[in-house]
């Protein structure tokens, strides 16, 4: 009889554990993300650059601030902050090194370019984004992404997709 009531404990303390684990992977939340960062030049911090983002399955925002070298040369931090005030942190890795942006053929040498040391239109720049967290909504956010950074005169519009996670 004691060791049937023990199986039974054991049974069912492995039952209350199986459940805890489903429920607590059924939480997470893994989704694909494509995002747009546009960004005017001028009206930013000095070592900084700023706009709007739009980022699906996310939101909208028009308040997201880069900062250029923050983690090391070719390293920024991207903060976007949302109507809601939840806000999410991505760092930003130049590929392949810090600020290298590239110009098919010789179209680099002509047009306006207002970003400093660029020469001329277009220019490009391709990126990796790793989610570092969040706020808000977006609290324990982590995920990746890649993409690129295209200038064209006097404004920057990043273009990304990967995929974000939500505990």
């Amino acid at each position: 009889m004691i060791s049937m009531n023990r199986l039974f404990f054991a049974l069912a303390a492995c039952t209350v554990a199986a459940c805890f684990v489903a429920s607590s992977a059924a939480a997470t939340t893994t989704f694909s993300y494509e995002a747009t960062y546009v960004e005017p030049f001028g009206d930013c911090a000095p070592g900084t650059s700023c706009g709007s983002a739009s980022i699906s399955h996310v939101g909208r925002s028009d308040n997201q601030v880069v900062v250029f070298n923050a983690c090391g040369f070719g390293c920024h931090l991207r903060t976007v902050t949302f109507g809601d005030g939840s806000t999410l942190v991505i760092r930003i890795e130049d590929q392949p090194s810090g600020f290298a942006f590239t110009s098919p053929g010789n179209s680099g040498d002509h047009g306006r370019n207002c970003f400093p040391g660029q020469p001329g239109n277009p220019q490009f720049l391709d990126i990796n984004e790793t989610i570092l967290g969040g706020t808000g909504a977006l609290a324990g956010a982590s995920g990746s992404g890649s993409g690129r950074v295209a200038l064209h005169g006097c404004i920057a519009i990043g273009k990304t997709t990967g995929t974000i996670t939500l505990p």
